[in-house]
């Protein structure tokens, strides 16, 4: 469950993995391939990283609050929920070029609504 209690503390906890998610990806040099493929010790540590950001962010996604998924009701609210159950309680099932497309497609989806939920309230993130 998250830890974070409103709204606003989920969207920047969105927000801020998402950052980080991209800056792991640079520091990285990950490309689709590389991280699909790389079974070495060295790549499934890499995984597991970019696993755990995007369980986080489907995590704090999942909890807003029913107002908020709403009023934002272009996010596709249940089909992240449903990724955050796989990642939390089926593990062996997580495909790694699944995640890829997670953090390519939909994390700049997400960022980009954190932006604007973060302009219709004044919120600095």
């Amino acid at each position: 469950m998250s830890a974070r209690s409103s709204d606003d503390a989920r969207v920047t906890e969105m927000y801020r993995v998402i950052w980080e998610t991209r800056e792991r990806i640079r520091e990285l040099n990950l490309t689709k391939s590389a991280f699909v493929s790389d079974e070495s010790a060295q790549g499934r540590m890499n995984a597991d990283g970019i696993f755990m950001c995007v369980f986080r962010v489907a995590e704090e996604a999942g909890n807003m609050s029913n107002q908020a998924k709403r009023t934002y009701s272009d996010i596709p609210w249940k089909a992240i929920h449903g990724m955050r159950n796989i990642f939390a309680h089926d593990y062996g099932r997580l495909d790694r070029s699944i995640a890829w497309s997670a953090v390519t497609e939909d994390f700049p989806k997400l960022e980009a609504f954190c932006r604007r939920y973060a302009a219709d309230r004044g919120l600095k993130l």
